[in-house]
């Protein structure tokens, strides 16, 4: 059954606690999926990770470790105090035990391998990869390969071989099948809706089932199994938006009712829970005093820097780039954004839009809009998960290309604008490394997002020149994709550049001890 990313799942999206999507979310969804797996109450985890991998440089200053014990705890990532949870995990009776070696690969760049056990005796073993954006996926459940992306609600039941056609004659619906060599196979069930209680009670007690595990989704949107898309490339969805003489926005609403079964309105509320999410992270990131990482606090500043000069003014960007430092600087304080697409870049839609909105003369509704076009246009980069592991320009690169397609449409509903608004900002930062100094996403994280807002600017305005960009936006996604393979083939993005090696650090302190 094939799968389709969603805006509202795979785009503006998480909403989490900062600071990253990649390195918070997904490890707060392999958590609590794995929790999801075990009998019992989980009393210990132990997390295993590669040496040459993402999350090497990136597992404390990110806050990794704690998201991974969040999830297990089963505790609303949007609510909780990300400061406790260690007591709290004590308190709870769960003890946890991390190390990076040379056995877990370093392709995906964030993989972890994961052994968790209860208190009744039961334990399991997971192999997990966090790609980026919050995209998560486990692919192997106790030795058996398996496929779970947290998107569904999943029945896992692992069976003697010789019974296996009896079992799969019991099971509705899509499924798959793989083998061990030890003679069992594990049947992985894939559903839109809850599995039903009574074929659960039936299937754990036929003959030749050793367990019967379930997994429940982790996202907010539950796709429909087999939906009718409207388009899937971006020149199918701009001759879509063409043919039924739409703007790009409701092409994007279709688009998303398509995979979700959702109402126009029920789609509307989303965007505006998410836009106002944003808003509100900006303000507060205005009152942020102190992180954990390696910088402090500079948007309240940069606030009354524009409110009061000496400022070399940007017009709108004065506004937008301070928003876009607070949203980062409220992420980095563990308050909870919305990542657009990702964590380390969720400073730069909502603010170009609001404040290019305002000296327009806009509305609210325009900004949803523009928010849905911004949303549909990071879909076509759906194959780069918004990983860091391609660059910074599948991050920053991708939020300049919303962005920027986003203040076209406020501009003009000409397609052909707007698509070339996209590509000129994806094009702006082509080839742009992630390197966060000391695996924290502050430095550059920070001054990219601020500067990500006139870029997008310049990008919109240029596209309505006329600039030229000999590319489409398919070509450009495929680019970024093509790029990314390129700094990894030579090493140049792998830990970054500008790494402080904080890991290695650490691990020669406790070896001295």
């Amino acid at each position: 059954m094939k799968s389709y990313p969603s805006i509202f799942n795979d785009c503006l999206s998480p909403v989490t606690p900062g600071p990253s999507s990649s390195n918070t979310a997904g490890p707060y969804r392999l958590g609590a999926m794995a929790s999801d797996l075990l009998v019992g109450k989980p009393v210990h985890l132990h997390g295993e990770m590669s040496k040459k991998g993402g999350y090497f440089a990136t597992f404390y200053g990110m806050h990794s470790d704690k998201a991974f014990l969040l999830g297990i705890m089963k505790k609303d990532l949007r609510s909780y105090n990300f400061n406790n949870i260690y007591a709290d995990a004590d308190a709870h009776g769960l003890s946890y035990t991390y190390e990076f070696s040379d056995n877990v690969p370093n392709r995906p760049s964030e993989s972890a391998w994961l052994t968790l056990s209860s208190e009744v005796g039961d334990t399991i073993f997971v192999k997990t990869a966090s790609l980026g954006g919050g995209e998560i996926y486990i692919d192997e459940l106790d030795g058996i390969k398996t496929y779970i992306d947290g998107k569904y609600f999943y029945l896992l039941v692992r069976v003697a071989a010789n019974f296996l056609p009896s079992i799969k004659n019991m099971l509705p619906g899509t499924y798959s099948v793989a083998d061990s060599s030890s003679g069992e196979s594990l049947i992985t069930v894939r559903s839109s809706t809850p599995i039903d209680t009574d074929l659960v009670s039936k299937v754990r007690t036929a003959n030749g089932v050793l367990y019967v595990r379930s997994v429940n989704p982790v996202y907010d949107i539950i796709p429909l199994d087999n939906p009718e898309m409207p388009f899937n490339t971006a020149k199918e969805m701009f001759s879509y938006a063409a043919e039924k003489r739409i703007s790009l926005w409701q092409a994007a609403l279709d688009y998303e009712q398509a995979i979700s079964g959702l109402s126009s309105k029920e789609l509307m509320d989303i965007a505006e829970s998410l836009w106002d999410l944003s808003i509100h992270s900006a303000q507060e990131g205005y009152k942020v005093t102190s992180f954990e990482g390696n910088t402090k606090p500079h948007a309240a500043q940069a606030k009354s820097r524009y409110e009061k000069g000496p400022i070399i003014t940007l017009g709108i960007a004065d506004k937008a780039s301070a928003d876009a430092l607070a949203i980062m600087e409220y992420a980095a304080a563990h308050g909870v954004i919305v990542c657009m697409p990702t964590g380390g870049s969720s400073g730069i839609p909502v603010p170009s839009i609001r404040y290019a909105a305002e000296a327009l003369g806009k509305t609210k509704e325009d900004c949803l809009k523009a928010l849905l076009v911004a949303g549909i246009i990071g879909i076509i980069y759906y194959p780069t998960h918004y990983h860091g592991a391609w660059g910074c320009q599948a991050e920053i690169g991708v939020a300049i290309s919303m962005a920027a397609g986003a203040l076209a449409f406020l501009l003009t509903d000409d397609l052909d604008v707007i698509e070339r608004a996209a590509v000129l900002g994806a094009q702006s930062v082509l080839g742009q490394i992630c390197d966060p100094i000391g695996g924290c996403s502050q430095v550059p994280c920070f001054i990219r997002n601020m500067t990500a807002v006139p870029t997008a600017v310049i990008c919109a305005n240029a596209a309505l020149s006329g600039c030229e960009t000999l590319t489409s936006l398919d070509e450009m996604s495929e680019t970024i994709l093509r790029v990314g393979l390129n700094l990894k083939k030579h090493g140049i993005n792998d830990l970054g550049i500008c790494y402080c090696r904080m890991q290695q650090d650490m691990e020669t302190e406790v070896r001295k001890q």
